[in-house]
Protein backbone atom coordinates (compact mmCIF):
# COMPACT_ATOMS: atom_id res chain seq x y z
CA UNK A 1 0.00 0.00 0.00
CA UNK A 2 2.62 2.29 1.01
CA UNK A 3 4.54 1.86 -2.57
CA UNK A 4 1.74 2.63 -4.37
CA UNK A 5 0.81 5.72 -2.68
CA UNK A 6 4.75 6.57 -3.61
CA UNK A 7 4.05 5.67 -6.97
CA UNK A 8 1.27 8.02 -7.03
CA UNK A 9 2.83 10.88 -5.77
CA UNK A 10 5.86 10.60 -7.89
CA UNK A 11 3.49 10.69 -10.74
CA UNK A 12 1.77 13.77 -9.86
CA UNK A 13 5.01 15.63 -9.22
CA UNK A 14 6.44 14.49 -12.52
CA UNK A 15 2.95 15.39 -14.40
CA UNK A 16 2.72 19.02 -12.33
CA UNK A 17 6.70 19.78 -13.20
CA UNK A 18 5.80 18.79 -17.05
CA UNK A 19 2.50 20.55 -17.15
CA UNK A 20 4.27 23.90 -16.11
CA UNK A 21 7.43 23.65 -17.97
CA UNK A 22 4.77 23.44 -21.21
CA UNK A 23 4.49 26.97 -21.34
CA UNK A 24 6.65 28.45 -24.15
CA UNK A 25 7.44 32.19 -24.85
CA UNK A 26 6.05 33.57 -27.27
CA UNK A 27 6.38 37.38 -27.14
CA UNK A 28 8.27 40.25 -25.12
CA UNK A 29 6.34 43.85 -25.56
CA UNK A 30 5.30 46.66 -23.89
CA UNK A 31 1.26 47.03 -23.44
CA UNK A 32 0.81 50.71 -24.14
CA UNK A 33 -0.95 53.14 -22.26
CA UNK A 34 -1.72 53.09 -18.57
CA UNK A 35 -3.39 49.92 -16.92
CA UNK A 36 -5.02 51.61 -13.44
CA UNK A 37 -7.87 49.81 -11.47
CA UNK A 38 -8.91 46.52 -10.40
CA UNK A 39 -8.14 43.99 -12.77
CA UNK A 40 -10.61 41.01 -12.93
CA UNK A 41 -11.31 37.78 -15.03
CA UNK A 42 -13.02 39.48 -18.63
CA UNK A 43 -10.39 42.30 -18.79
CA UNK A 44 -8.71 42.83 -22.25
CA UNK A 45 -5.24 43.52 -23.08
CA UNK A 46 -4.35 44.62 -26.17
CA UNK A 47 -0.57 43.52 -27.19
CA UNK A 48 0.78 44.29 -30.69
CA UNK A 49 -2.90 44.36 -31.98
CA UNK A 50 -3.31 40.94 -30.55
CA UNK A 51 -6.38 40.63 -27.85
CA UNK A 52 -6.25 38.84 -24.75
CA UNK A 53 -8.91 38.19 -23.03
CA UNK A 54 -8.27 37.22 -18.84
CA UNK A 55 -10.19 33.75 -18.40
CA UNK A 56 -9.69 32.71 -15.11
CA UNK A 57 -10.92 34.23 -11.85
CA UNK A 58 -8.09 37.02 -10.72
CA UNK A 59 -8.66 40.25 -8.84
CA UNK A 60 -5.21 42.40 -8.44
CA UNK A 61 -5.32 46.33 -8.05
CA UNK A 62 -2.50 47.68 -10.78
CA UNK A 63 -1.61 51.24 -11.62
CA UNK A 64 1.43 51.41 -14.08
CA UNK A 65 2.13 52.60 -17.36
CA UNK A 66 3.23 51.14 -20.23
CA UNK A 67 4.26 47.68 -18.54
CA UNK A 68 6.42 45.08 -20.03
CA UNK A 69 5.00 41.98 -20.64
CA UNK A 70 5.99 38.27 -21.23
CA UNK A 71 3.69 36.36 -23.20
CA UNK A 72 3.70 32.40 -22.64
CA UNK A 73 1.56 29.91 -25.01
CA UNK A 74 0.46 26.01 -23.59
CA UNK A 75 -2.21 24.77 -26.34
CA UNK A 76 -4.46 27.36 -26.55
CA UNK A 77 -4.47 29.15 -23.17
CA UNK A 78 -1.78 32.33 -22.92
CA UNK A 79 0.05 33.46 -19.44
CA UNK A 80 0.79 37.15 -19.23
CA UNK A 81 3.72 38.27 -17.03
CA UNK A 82 2.92 41.90 -16.75
CA UNK A 83 5.40 44.49 -14.96
CA UNK A 84 3.98 45.41 -11.55
CA UNK A 85 0.93 42.81 -11.31
CA UNK A 86 1.30 40.73 -8.54
CA UNK A 87 0.60 37.31 -10.55
CA UNK A 88 0.38 36.33 -13.77
CA UNK A 89 -2.60 36.28 -15.28
CA UNK A 90 -4.45 33.36 -17.83
CA UNK A 91 -5.64 34.15 -20.59
CA UNK A 92 -7.22 33.45 -24.12
CA UNK A 93 -6.73 35.14 -27.49
CA UNK A 94 -9.49 37.08 -29.10
CA UNK A 95 -9.42 36.52 -32.48
CA UNK A 96 -12.57 38.24 -33.73
CA UNK A 97 -12.27 41.80 -32.60
CA UNK A 98 -13.77 45.17 -34.43
CA UNK A 99 -12.07 48.46 -33.39
CA UNK A 100 -14.24 51.89 -33.86
CA UNK A 101 -15.35 54.66 -31.92
CA UNK A 102 -18.78 55.67 -31.03
CA UNK A 103 -20.19 58.07 -32.96
CA UNK A 104 -21.14 61.37 -31.51
CA UNK A 105 -21.78 61.67 -27.73
CA UNK A 106 -22.25 58.50 -24.98
CA UNK A 107 -23.65 58.69 -22.48
CA UNK A 108 -23.47 54.87 -21.32
CA UNK A 109 -26.32 52.18 -21.09
CA UNK A 110 -30.27 51.94 -20.22
CA UNK A 111 -31.28 48.08 -21.02
CA UNK A 112 -31.67 48.27 -25.11
CA UNK A 113 -29.25 51.00 -25.71
CA UNK A 114 -28.45 51.39 -29.57
CA UNK A 115 -24.90 52.48 -30.79
CA UNK A 116 -23.89 53.30 -33.59
CA UNK A 117 -20.74 53.32 -34.82
CA UNK A 118 -17.74 55.61 -36.66
CA UNK A 119 -16.79 52.42 -38.77
CA UNK A 120 -21.01 52.50 -40.11
CA UNK A 121 -21.49 50.00 -37.84
CA UNK A 122 -24.66 50.03 -35.71
CA UNK A 123 -25.44 47.94 -32.84
CA UNK A 124 -27.85 47.30 -29.64
CA UNK A 125 -27.38 46.05 -25.85
CA UNK A 126 -28.32 42.53 -25.18
CA UNK A 127 -27.42 42.34 -21.77
CA UNK A 128 -29.98 43.43 -19.42
CA UNK A 129 -27.78 46.37 -16.87
CA UNK A 130 -27.46 50.15 -16.68
CA UNK A 131 -25.15 52.51 -16.49
CA UNK A 132 -24.32 56.29 -16.78
CA UNK A 133 -21.21 57.33 -17.89
CA UNK A 134 -20.63 60.55 -20.22
CA UNK A 135 -17.78 61.01 -23.07
CA UNK A 136 -17.54 61.91 -26.46
CA UNK A 137 -16.49 59.47 -29.20
CA UNK A 138 -15.07 56.94 -27.04
CA UNK A 139 -12.48 54.01 -28.30
CA UNK A 140 -14.99 50.83 -28.42
CA UNK A 141 -13.34 46.97 -28.90
CA UNK A 142 -16.30 44.55 -29.62
CA UNK A 143 -15.29 40.78 -29.61
CA UNK A 144 -16.36 37.33 -30.14
CA UNK A 145 -16.11 35.21 -26.86
CA UNK A 146 -17.70 31.85 -26.05
CA UNK A 147 -20.09 32.38 -28.59
CA UNK A 148 -21.50 36.21 -27.55
CA UNK A 149 -20.74 39.41 -28.49
CA UNK A 150 -19.65 42.18 -26.23
CA UNK A 151 -18.49 45.76 -25.69
CA UNK A 152 -16.07 47.53 -23.93
CA UNK A 153 -15.59 51.05 -23.73
CA UNK A 154 -13.09 53.19 -23.55
CA UNK A 155 -12.61 54.05 -19.31
CA UNK A 156 -15.70 52.03 -18.60
CA UNK A 157 -15.13 49.07 -16.46
CA UNK A 158 -17.93 47.29 -17.20
CA UNK A 159 -18.88 45.47 -20.62
CA UNK A 160 -22.13 44.69 -22.23
CA UNK A 161 -23.13 41.72 -24.69
CA UNK A 162 -24.82 43.21 -27.78
CA UNK A 163 -25.89 41.91 -31.45
CA UNK A 164 -25.20 43.77 -34.34
CA UNK A 165 -28.34 45.50 -36.37
CA UNK A 166 -26.30 46.89 -39.23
Amino acid sequence: MKNRISIFLLISCITSINAQSNWILINKSNIKGSISGSITQGYIFNIDRDFYIINERTRQRVRTRNPEVQIYQNGSDYKLIIEDFDEPVICKKLNNVIETKISGNFEGWNGNTIFKMMNGQIWQQSSYSYKYHYSYSPNVFIYEFKGTWTMKIEDVDETIQVIRLK
